[in-house]
C-alpha cells in the first residue's frame, strides 16, 4: 500500500521522539551531563553582551529560569515578537548550536508582574515559550496544563535528573501586604504548583536513582526575608517540597533559581544528612546594583549585585560538583565545590 512521504514523516518523527521518553521522565538522554549553564532576567532592549561569554563555556545544557524576555502590556504579539528577537542574537545562535536549550518561565516572560493562575493568557504565553524552546509536539509537557518538564541525562551512578518547576500557571493569587517590610502576605494554604503537578513529582522522586538532582524555578526557594516572590510566600507549599526530598531521600538535591536580579547561594541541610542549595543566578542584562544589604539567613556566599550567569560542572571520577557565578566578561564571581554523597 503507497504511502504519502507526509505519512512516513510524521511515523518516523513519532519512533525517534517515542524512544527518548520513559512513564516517569519526559525525556531521557544516555549522555552524561558535565557542564550546565543557566541564567535569567534578560531584557532585549539592553546590551546582549554576556551572551558572548556564555555561548563561549560550550556547556552540554543551558537553563532559562524565566523572564526570557519583557513582554509589555500584557501582549501575546509582543511576546512572541520578542522571542524572536532573542533567538536572533548571533551570540545565542552559536549557543543554540552547541548546548541544549531548555527553560521554564517567569513573570515577565509569562505575561504579566507578579501573575498566576488567574491570567487570561496563560495557555497562549505556554505554546509561544515552548516554541520559542523548540519543543517538540510529542514531548509530553504539550499534552498537559501548565510549562512544568523533567529530563535525565547519563545513566546508572553517572545519572542527573533536571526537574523544571512551574510556579506562574497554577499559583494562587497574592494578597498585598500593607505592612512595609513585604509586599505580600503569606498564604498558609497555597499549594503554588497546583495539584496535578504535585503529584507528577512526587510520583518523579519516588521512582529516581539518579545521583544528582537538579530542579528549576523561577522565584527563590530558601531565602524567607526579602519582600519580593518567593516559597516563603506559601508555607506549606515549601514544607511540602522540603519533606518529599526527606520522604525520598533524594541525592544531592540542587535548587536552580533567578527572578532576583542579584545572584547567591543558600543552603540548607536535611534531616537524612544531605544537604540542600539553592543557587540563584540572576540578571543577565540587568542587576539590582543599587542594593544596600540583604537579610538570608541560608546564604553561604557573598551577595552578587552585577550581571552574571551560573555553572554547574560535575566531575563524576572526583564525584564533586562545581557551583560558579560569572560576571558579563566571563570572570569568576564566586565558586563552590560540592562532595557528592
Amino acid at each position: 500500500m503507497y504511502m504519502k512521504p507526509l505519512f512516513w514523516s510524521i511515523l518516523i518523527q513519532l519512533f525517534f521522539v517515542g524512544s527518548c521518553f520513559s512513564h516517569g521522565q519526559d525525556v531521557q538522554h544516555q549522555k552524561p551531563l558535565t557542564l550546565l549553564a543557566f541564567g535569567s532576567c534578560n531584557r532585549t532592549d539592553l546590551d546582549q553582551g554576556i551572551w558572548e561569554s556564555i555561548a563561549h563555556e560550550s556547556a552540554d545544557l543551558w537553563v532559562w529560569l524565566g523572564d526570557i524576555v519583557y513582554t509589555k502590556g500584557q501582549s501575546m504579539a509582543d511576546l512572541a515578537a520578542k522571542y524572536t528577537l532573542q533567538k536572533g542574537l548571533p551570540a545565542y545562535q552559536r549557543l543554540m548550536k552547541q548546548s541544549q536549550v531548555l527553560g521554564v518561565w517567569d513573570d515577565h516572560d509569562f505575561g504579566k508582574n507578579d501573575a498566576g493562575s488567574a491570567f487570561e493568557k496563560k495557555q497562549q504565553s505556554r505554546e509561544l515559550l515552548f516554541d520559542f524552546l523548540e519543543l517538540d509536539y510529542s514531548h509530553p509537557a504539550r499534552s498537559r496544563k501548565g510549562a512544568y518538564q523533567s529530563y535525565t541525562f547519563g545513566t546508572d551512578s553517572l545519572q542527573v535528573m533536571l526537574i523544571l518547576l512551574d510556579v506562574r500557571y497554577f499559583k494562587e493569587a497574592y494578597v498585598r501586604n500593607p505592612s512595609s517590610m513585604q509586599r505580600y502576605k503569606k498564604d498558609p494554604d497555597g499549594l503554588l504548583l497546583g495539584a496535578a503537578q504535585w503529584e507528577w513529582l512526587e510520583a518523579l522522586l519516588a521512582e529516581s536513582r539518579a545521583k544528582v538532582h537538579v530542579f528549576g524555578g523561577g522565584i527563590q526557594l530558601l531565602s524567607p526575608d526579602h519582600p519580593f516572590e518567593k516559597w516563603a510566600n506559601y508555607p506549606q507549599a515549601r514544607k511540602r517540597f522540603m519533606a518529599l526530598l526527606e520522604k525520598y531521600e533524594i541525592k544531592n538535591p540542587i535548587y536552580l533559581s533567578g527572578d532576583r536580579h542579584i545572584a547567591e547561594l543558600s543552603a540548607q541541610p536535611l534531616a537524612y544528612g544531605a544537604t540542600l542549595y539553592d543557587f540563584t543566578s540572576s540578571g543577565l542584562t540587568h542587576a539590582y546594583t543599587g542594593l544596600k544589604v540583604e537579610e538570608n539567613p541560608f546564604r553561604i556566599s557573598h551577595l552578587i549585585k552585577e550581571l552574571n550567569y551560573g555553572l554547574l560542572g560535575l566531575d563524576w571520577e572526583e564525584e564533586k560538583i562545581e557551583l560558579i557565578l560569572k560576571g558579563k566578561a566571563g570572570q569568576v564571581l564566586y565558586q563552590h565545590e560540592i562532595e557528592m554523597q
